[in-house]
């Protein structure tokens, strides 16, 4: 190999995708995830150099995003406007560039990419917004004193930048889409529990539901894992239940 191959080697190994840290993934089941990204680049990147053609690493620009947020890339938002509500719970506004809206769905989410101590980070937020604000949307945070990403947003004054990317989240609830209280697994005006959901509670309440009920299951991973395997047992499908 003549040192003109060498160095067009090393420029090909310069523009190699980096692997991301775990610390990169937020952990909430996001499609696209930094993995999931990192492998389509790799491929194209070895595409690009098994055919000496840098152009293939562009790759096509997405043209499913209707609004400023991108799955795929982290933007840049401005912080209009931050409030302490108690000690370690904060209230950010950000701004929208042209008076533009967010695009969310009630049930869909943002990633927050944060630096603390030259590590990267990611975690999921959900915005509080209302789904029609212009020019801004809103986040609610609570910080936890080992937390990372906690030490990042504690840093935030007005004016400063954050980088968020997505929507993501497949349930996207749509308004008068359950016409009667009998769809839902319980009505929340009577039946208010408290404590762990066990099988004995699970097949109660999916069996006091006059029509097959959608379930919304929200916690950890455990947790969830836990009561989707309930109500497959409780007599559900797969397709009746969802796991945020």
């Amino acid at each position: 190999m003549d040192e003109r191959e060498e160095d067009d080697d090393e420029a090909w190994l310069q523009l190699r995708p980096v692997e991301p840290l775990p610390s990169q993934c937020c952990g909430s089941g996001c499609s696209p995830c930094v993995f999931d990204l990192y492998t389509r680049d790799l491929a194209r990147w070895e595409a690009a150099r098994a055919s000496k053609d840098r152009s293939l690493l562009r790759g096509k620009a997405s043209q499913s995003c209707p609004s400023k947020l991108s799955p795929e890339t982290f933007l840049a938002f401005r912080i209009s406007a931050i409030d302490k509500l108690t000690k370690d719970t904060y209230h950010v506004r950000f701004t929208l560039p042209g008076n533009g809206q967010l695009g969310l769905w009630p049930g869909q989410h943002l990633i927050l990419r944060g630096m603390v101590d030259g590590l990267e980070i990611q975690r999921a937020y959900t915005p509080i917004s209302p789904a029609g604000a212009e020019g801004y949307f809103e986040v609610l945070i609570k910080c936890y004193q080992a937390g990372l990403m906690s030490r990042y947003v504690e840093s935030w004054r007005a004016g400063d930048t954050a980088f968020w990317r997505g929507p993501f989240g497949g349930f996207c609830y749509k308004p008068n889409q359950e016409n009667s209280l009998e769809q839902l697994p319980w009505s929340y005006r009577e039946k208010t529990r408290f404590g762990r959901l066990g099988q004995d509670l699970i097949e109660e309440l999916v069996g006091s539901c006059r029509r097959r009920p959608f379930a919304l299951v929200c916690g950890s991973a455990e947790f969830t894992k836990d009561v989707a395997r309930g109500l497959l047992r409780a007599g559900l499908a797969e397709d009746s239940y969802f796991l945020f």
